[in-house]
């Protein structure tokens, strides 16, 4: 059917013929109408209000609808024609008339699926559309008070177009990639702070509580950070436990617990998750006699292990029997219990005693722990043994052939170690491994002794992997006792590149202390390229990843530990936030400002520029597919280097369709008896839908050369991918312009200064110029 907005009587259509080139269609691909609507002139302030006919230009129907005559806008005035009935434009999708709960999606009626906060909770292939949603809010609307966030519905993505492939017509098939990426934007301020005490270790984001009282803890919730912090310098015992929210614009300590036996070693890294398979989740943290100890999501002790040695837990479910497990340093525990299940390697109070972290190293689709030296089943069966030396791993997949390569930092105090290691399994190698990598200084040729007065050579932190320079390849970044380093993961793969040819980038810090702080990556302004986020002794600094530019820093005091900057959403405002920690208690201080900071502190951007992020960051060994956002610990965790815009370790990551916008264009036509009707055909050629209320103006003339405005109007309803509507000009006198031909009719779709929340991935599409509308009759 094709169907649009007319004011022609039959007396009109007998006299179509007499109009000039343009009387009739100027644009034979705005036919098919998605419903119209009446402007006013605003020099006459006249209004009118077509009503539908034939577009074929034969008489109209004498066939009735159900109110026994044909239908016409007299007769459906709010809603569109569509099998000679009369359908509400909210559900006028083409030739059809979706039923009620549905909407126009892509040229079909389809039903919105479950309600989403972003890409993640929607199936595979579908994106999730804010317009069929809440906004949400920042203010204390939840039942124990915070923000509630943006909501949407799932809805089908439309198929994306071949580059170089635009859709045209009314018969749309595919449409093109259409995102508009934040401003870039690195202007960090404080938006929320804990300032009870010192924190040297790394905290956490996790849902311990409901707060919007759904009767469930999961997304929809605002998370908790969790932490430890220490008096008097004394991290290494005595410490206390705390959970903070971000509730109504300020940080609201939850809980906090100080044990006297088995006290918490404030120093050290806690995981969070569910752990016992009940409802909510639990906290697991390291105790001063070298023990784990588990708390409820209420802050209640739920059981302490044996003396196996901790530090860095991880959640795991190494066996895949939807049990989860701790992964300690030398340890299995028992999630439910804190049972010791597995010991492979003695415990020690060292901080630089090698840390385990669980990952699919050999490809066979269970997890095995992967320490900086050996690959173990997940019974404790040795699968290889590299020799090499270390204290922190990660795994990426750096030649992307689907199988993972493990990054060793290998920085052991007072060994003179200072240097990075790459190796895999192989099944063919001897002895099951191949070394791709072996001693590259993570110095940078800088010596410690010299600019530290150290004794020794020493340096280097938990290994960080994410795409810093955007070749789509995984790189490294690894915070040393003089400097941050990046090594280009393209050129650690290629053995004819020098060892001192594989870094990418190099940047002078401060860490002499400790030197083995962590750090984590973030693409802020989504653009593909990942910024790093690091905190020396003295100031956290954001760093462009390509060039190791820095892009922001602020003071920040530390003595250091392995303790990082997170990324996370902690108050659910769909925006990334910067979690960071200091303290006061040594004589660091720094230089610019002249001060000391302590606590844990909250940073966003100045002009809310940063992209939506997942509000969850639940340990040190911390990667996307390891938790859920709901605190559930994945029972076949999928390896992350398999999954589309991952492959990284300590890395968060902006949802799927988080920068799909939509894309206006406008075409239209024209009639000309008695008077001018103007039809400016609006489609939507984005990604994601756009709000009722778009403004056309119709011009005679450009406006850029003098052109006289005609009338303005809008939209009424939202348009979907690929989906449009018609805005109808009606004047009774012919311009002046048009009856002599010298002024072409300009139609421009988002014109004026309307506010409005969206932004077009494009604007150059948002103008048609049509010939002289028409010509004097006769």
């Amino acid at each position: 059917m094709q169907q649009h907005a007319t004011r022609l009587s039959w007396l009109g259509w007998l006299l179509l013929g007499a109009c000039g080139d343009n009387g009739g269609r100027a644009d034979e691909s705005a036919g098919a109408s998605t419903g119209a609507v009446t402007l006013t002139n605003p020099s006459t302030g006249e209004t009118g209000t077509p009503t539908t006919g034939s577009a074929t230009g034969e008489p109209p129907p004498t066939s009735s609808s159900d109110t026994g005559a044909a239908c016409n806008a007299e007769l459906c005035p709010e809603g569109e024609c569509i099998a000679d009935a009369c359908c509400p434009i909210a559900l006028a999708c083409k030739d059809v008339c979706c039923d009620d709960g549905q909407v126009c999606s892509f040229q079909q009626c389809v039903v919105p699926g479950d309600t989403c906060i972003d890409a993640t909770e929607c199936p595979e292939g579908s994106y999730c559309e804010y317009s069929l949603g809440d906004p949400g809010t920042m203010g204390g609307d939840l039942c124990q008070g915070g923000a509630r966030p943006a909501t949407g519905k799932c809805l089908p993505a439309p198929p994306e177009c071949p580059p170089g492939v635009e859709p045209e017509g009314d018969d749309i098939d595919c449409l093109a990639q259409c995102e508009v990426m934040p401003e870039k934007s690195f202007e960090p301020q404080l938006k929320y702070a804990w300032t009870g005490g010192d924190v040297m270790m790394p905290p956490i984001v996790i849902q311990l509580d409901d707060d919007n009282c759904d009767q469930i803890v999961d997304e929809r919730d605002i998370p908790e950070i969790v932490f430890s912090s220490f008096e008097a310098g004394a991290y290494n015992s005595g410490g206390t436990l705390r959970a903070v929210s971000v509730k109504d614009g300020a940080v609201v300590e939850k809980w906090s617990v100080k044990p006297m036996v088995d006290d918490i070693w404030g120093g050290r890294g806690i995981a969070g998750g569910n752990i016992d398979g009940l409802p909510g989740n639990e906290i697991v943290a390291c105790t001063a006699s070298l023990k784990a100890r588990a708390f409820t999501a209420e802050g209640v002790e739920l059981w302490t292990s044996t003396a196996v040695g901790c530090d860095q837990p991880a959640l795991t479910d190494l066996d895949g029997d939807g049990q989860v497990e701790v992964l300690l340093e030398g340890a299995v525990l028992d999630g439910k219990t804190g049972a010791l299940e597995l010991s492979f390697d003695a415990p020690g109070m060292s901080w630089w005693h090698k840390k385990a972290i669980a990952a699919d190293a050999d490809g066979d689709g269970a997890l095995e722990i992967v320490t900086t030296t050996r690959i173990l089943e997940a019974d404790g069966t040795v699968l290889a043994d590299s020799g090499l030396g270390g204290t922190f791993p990660a795994i990426a997949d750096f030649d992307l052939d689907g199988l993972p390569e493990i990054v060793v930092v290998d920085n052991v105090h007072g060994t003179g170690t200072h240097f990075l290691h790459l190796w895999r399994y192989s099944a063919v190698a001897p002895g099951k491994f191949e070394v791709l990598r072996q001693g590259l200084d993570l110095n940078n040729g800088a010596s410690t002794v010299v600019s530290c007065g150290a004794m020794f050579e020493y340096g280097g932190g938990p290994p960080t992997v994410a795409d810093f320079d955007g070749d789509g390849t995984p790189d490294v970044g690894v915070a040393g006792a003089v400097g941050y380093i990046v090594f280009s993961g393209a050129r650690l793969m290629d053995p004819n590149v020098a060892p001192t040819d594989t870094v990418l980038w190099f940047k002078t810090t401060q860490d002499c202390s400790s030197a083995f702080t962590g750090s984590s990556v973030f693409d802020f302004d989504g653009n593909g390229k990942a910024e790093v986020v690091y905190a020396d002794e003295q100031y956290m600094r954001i760093y462009d990843g390509t060039s190791g530019e820095v892009l922001t820093q602020v003071c920040n005091t530390s003595g250091t530990l392995h303790e990082y900057p997170l990324v996370a959403d902690v108050d659910g405002d769909g925006q990334a936030d910067i979690v960071v920690t200091s303290n006061s208690y040594s004589d660091l201080i720094c230089p610019v400002e002249q001060m000391k900071t302590q606590g844990v502190r909250v940073f966003g951007d100045t002009k809310g520029q940063w992209v939506r992020t997942r509000r969850v960051w639940n340990q040190h060994a911390y990667h996307v597919t390891n938790i859920g956002e709901d605190g559930q610990v994945p029972a076949a965790e999928a390896s992350n280097w398999t999954v589309p815009r991952l492959n990284n370790f300590r890395q968060n990551v902006q949802p799927e369709g988080e920068f799909a916008a939509p894309d206006l264009v406008v075409s239209g036509r024209t009639e000309c008896i008695d008077g001018l009707l103007a039809f400016a055909r609006v489609r939507n050629l984005g990604q994601a839908a756009v709000p009722a209320g778009v403004v056309v103006g119709f011009y005679e003339g450009d406006p850029d050369q003098g052109g006289t405005l005609l009338g303005t109007g809008a939209t009424t309803k939202p348009l979907y991918p690929a989906e449009g509507q018609d805005v109808v000009l009606e004047l009774q006198v012919l311009p002046a312009g048009f009856v002599d031909g010298s002024q072409p009719l300009v139609l421009i779709v988002d014109d004026g200064d309307v506010p409005h929340s969206w932004v077009e991935c494009r604007t150059d599409n948002n103008r048609t110029v049509l010939a002289p509308a028409c010509k004097a009759i006769g």
